[in-house]
């Protein structure tokens, strides 16, 4: 990847003067009131008594709300504790907003068809994760989320003056919210996940590793070295071709990207691009040494997974100040983070975790002021990414927010360790691990205000008028993509295959009519 030079300004105030308010993906609800009018009444707060102004009722409040049952669909490991944490969470929630929470996370390997087939088949279901890389304005095109503009504004105010207005007003799609961002790092870097351990085994020398090739030797000797241990891990989400440094602009199952920073504007084909053919090069070189997993273009294991097994030496990753140490909790093994990209912010970036409101909900309002606890209630955020204190974790003495694990629990035998701070609510109010550095929050201020923004910060491509090209596309990066990634095929002969099908797909129809509104995108930014 090619990098500008353009001089940056401090993202907060970047993204604060952009304003960045999407081009964005039309819904079913053309004329942007809010769906949640056309829920049960008899499932809204106010038929069952008067419903708190905000998202937290007090105690008196609450107990005129008739009990409500939520569930909560996230991607993720399920957990031995689940449900001694479900009851902890529902007695605390009781004098809340009288609701108990059912949640279901779902393993990554299944999440994409178990959603697909959830969405589709209009299963009841309340607050659901979506991101822009897991089909966000794809699933609002087919109106899978309700509109909840209003809803925030009724019953997540808390939560909305805790927010950087970015995340907000860079997650809408026609000047709508249909989905509430994590409150976690705005921007993002590119780069490795190494055994730290192996790492000062062998002396590597990590200041070396300046593009992804640079590693090449110290998998050499992982793989002479350390029989048992896959040097570099690939998976659906993990390997050279995830790792490119491209602006989806809002969606990554949609075709069509830029270079982040610099002035260029040409809407780009991916696949065709140096940068994704010299990838898939160096991924069929590591394939045939022996460096790559021989399941890469099939595995639904997920890298961390594959880590905390002791089977991995590395992978690539997003990364963010203190990634290496969120991991490591959940792996149990020392790690250690190589970025190999400037921090940019991009439109992904603010849509990268968020939680949405299914329009099949029968409890829209209820749903809302349980994302508004979570972005604003300490002990709940904490309750539901940590578990039980004095069972799941103990306080380091002396701190209120430092933690560890119990007496005899690591990693691998906790019995709640979801890792799912990123996801759920607001990392800001997270407890630490006694193995991060208790300053991640203030390096998590610095990460972004010193990100560059992205040419098309704030732009996301509307696909109503393309969908069943994108849809084709789509089937084809499905064919492609995952064996390209993993190095097995040779792409000097399914590049070009797999660019001949995506045109035969569409796909210069979609590039172009996102070009068209990009660049009339551009025209209001002045």
């Amino acid at each position: 990847m090619v990098w500008g030079t353009k001089k940056a300004y401090p993202a907060f105030v970047v993204l604060c003067t952009l304003g960045l308010v999407l081009a964005g993906c039309g819904a079913n609800n053309e004329n942007g009131s809010s769906p949640s009018a056309s829920a049960s009444p008899s499932a809204s707060p106010s038929a069952s008594g008067s419903a708190p102004a905000s998202g937290s009722a007090s105690p008196s409040a609450a107990s005129k709300l008739e009990e409500v049952e939520l569930t909560l669909y996230y991607p993720g490991t399920p957990q031995k504790d689940e449900q001694v944490v479900e009851q902890a969470i529902n007695e605390y929630l009781k004098d809340k907003i009288n609701a108990k929470v059912d949640l279901n996370p779902i393993d990554w390997g299944a999440w994409d068809s178990k959603m697909n087939l959830m969405i589709s088949s209009s299963q009841p279901a309340d607050i659901i994760f979506t991101a822009a890389w897991n089909g966000f304005t794809v699933n609002v095109g087919k109106g899978a989320f309700l509109d909840i503009t209003d809803l925030i504004d009724q019953y997540g105010k808390e939560m909305k003056a805790e927010l950087n207005p970015a995340f907000l007003s860079g997650s809408k799609i026609n000047g709508r919210n249909y989905a509430v961002p994590t409150n976690k790092e705005l921007a993002a870097t590119r780069g490795l996940l190494l055994r730290k351990d192996i790492v000062e085994k062998y002396g590597m020398d990590l200041s070396s590793i300046k593009t992804v090739a640079d590693l090449e030797p110290m998998l050499k000797t992982v793989k002479e070295k350390e029989p048992g241990m896959t040097p570099f891990y690939v998976s659906s989400d993990s390997g050279l071709l995830t790792n490119l440094n491209f602006d989806s602009l809002g969606d990554n199952s949609v075709p069509g990207v830029l270079h982040k920073l610099g002035t260029e504007t040409t809407i780009l084909n991916e696949p065709a691009t140096p940068e994704f053919k010299e990838a898939a090069a160096l991924s069929r070189k590591w394939y045939q040494a022996g460096y790559i997993n021989k399941d890469a273009a099939t595995t639904k294991v997920k890298p961390d997974e594959m880590m905390k097994a002791g089977k991995v030496f590395g992978y690539t990753a997003a990364l963010k100040p203190g990634a290496a140490e969120e991991v490591m909790r959940s792996v149990g093994v020392p790690l250690v983070q190589v970025e190999l990209t400037e921090p940019t912010i991009t439109t992904g970036d603010t849509t990268g975790s968020m939680l949405a409101i299914s329009r099949t909900s029968k409890n829209p309002e209820r749903a809302m002021m349980l994302i508004n606890l979570l972005h604003t209630d300490k002990t709940l955020n904490n309750l539901v990414n940590y578990g039980i204190e004095g069972k799941h974790y103990v306080k380091v003495e002396g701190s209120d927010n430092v933690i560890r694990y119990p007496d005899g629990v690591d990693a691998a035998t906790s019995t709640y360790s979801p890792g799912t701070n990123w996801q759920l609510g607001n990392q800001f109010l997270n407890y630490l691990f006694d193995t991060e550095n208790p300053k991640k929050w203030e390096l998590f201020k610095a990460f972004n205000d010193s990100a560059k923004p992205s040419i098309a910060l704030g732009f996301s491509f509307n696909s109503d008028s393309v969908k069943s090209e994108v849809a084709a596309c789509v089937n084809v990066y499905k064919e492609y993509f995952g064996t390209l990634n993993a190095g097995i095929v040779d792409p000097e002969k399914y590049i070009p295959q797999f660019l001949d099908k995506l045109k035969a797909s569409g796909v210069e129809k979609v590039i172009a009519e996102k070009q068209k509104q990009f660049d009339e995108w551009l025209k209001t930014k002045g």
